[in-house]
């Protein structure tokens, strides 16, 4: 469910958010957030990503994570991104981000549910 998601939001195919063939920037995003999905809240360590992404190496996988928690919390749009993301993606995960108060309560709902459930729906 995350990665046809992942490739609605960035107008990739579903094929581009696992494989590492390719350095578009919507893909390398669509990767980004999938990999930083799967270690923060799906528990995948770092040197198991290759089984989920195919081609990347665990120093890649920490790169990709450590950059994106510095966008997420410097980058208001990046940050929107993905609480829609994870709305869309993991209901129990973004209640979690709720409770746990992850992010401002304006920030879990700021959430672009038109333009992507449209993009969904089609």
């Amino acid at each position: 469910m995350a990665r046809c998601i992942l490739a609605k939001m960035f107008n990739v195919e579903e094929r581009d958010v696992v494989f590492m063939d390719s350095r578009l920037k919507n893909k390398v995003k669509a990767r980004r957030f999938y990999n930083y999905y799967l270690w923060r809240y799906k528990k995948v360590k770092h040197h198991h990503m290759k089984n989920y992404i195919k081609g990347i190496h665990h120093a890649s996988s920490i790169y990709h994570c450590t950059l994106m928690e510095k966008e997420v919390e410097i980058y208001k749009e990046i940050r929107k991104q993905f609480i829609t993301f994870m709305w869309y993606a993991d209901q129990s995960e973004w209640e979690k981000m709720k409770i746990d108060r992850a992010y401002s309560i304006e920030d879990l709902h700021d959430i672009d549910f038109k333009k992507l459930y449209i993009d969904i729906i089609n």
